[in-house]
């Protein structure tokens, strides 16, 4: 009998913890001519300078409650991508391409949604502001 309580608790346990997926994005971003870049992300996130000339991303995704398609849905339809958007010829803003971020519900009730953003930012680019990097030495035109 006690056999059988052991198992059950194993068995359980195992799932218990296939409860909880996770998913990482990693996304890169060339910043060749830019001189700033703006940030407007959905959540908190943490930036790292790094040696590298590309801005990367690692979005890191923990679904409770949820199954592994609800997940690859969420992830194909761009819920957690993060994009690059031109806003003049030497400034960029890096944004969340979904920032609403709907309640997910499904059979087995309201799924718990856990996301972490690190930005790695090349050593090229100094805070200005909490959401404004700018290049140390900045590019100019021909013109200029």
């Amino acid at each position: 009998m006690k056999k059988y309580v052991l198992l059950f608790a194993l068995l359980t346990q195992a799932i218990l913890l296939q409860a909880q997926l996770q998913q990482i994005i990693h996304q890169s971003f060339a910043l060749d001519e830019m001189n700033e870049v703006n940030l407007d992300l959905y959540g908190e996130y943490e930036i790292e300078v790094w040696p590298g000339s590309e801005i990367l991303t690692e979005t890191k995704i923990k679904l409770t409650n949820a199954k592994n398609s609800i997940l690859k849905y969420l992830i194909e339809n761009k819920r957690y991508a993060v994009k690059l958007d031109t806003v003049s010829e030497r400034v960029v803003t890096l944004l969340s391409a979904d920032k609403e971020r709907r309640e997910i519900k499904t059979s087995k009730g309201t799924c718990v949604e856990e996301i972490s953003i690190r930005i790695f930012m090349p050593d090229f680019f100094e805070k200005k502001t909490e959401k404004n990097w700018v290049r140390t030495k900045p590019l100019t035109t021909k013109e200029d």
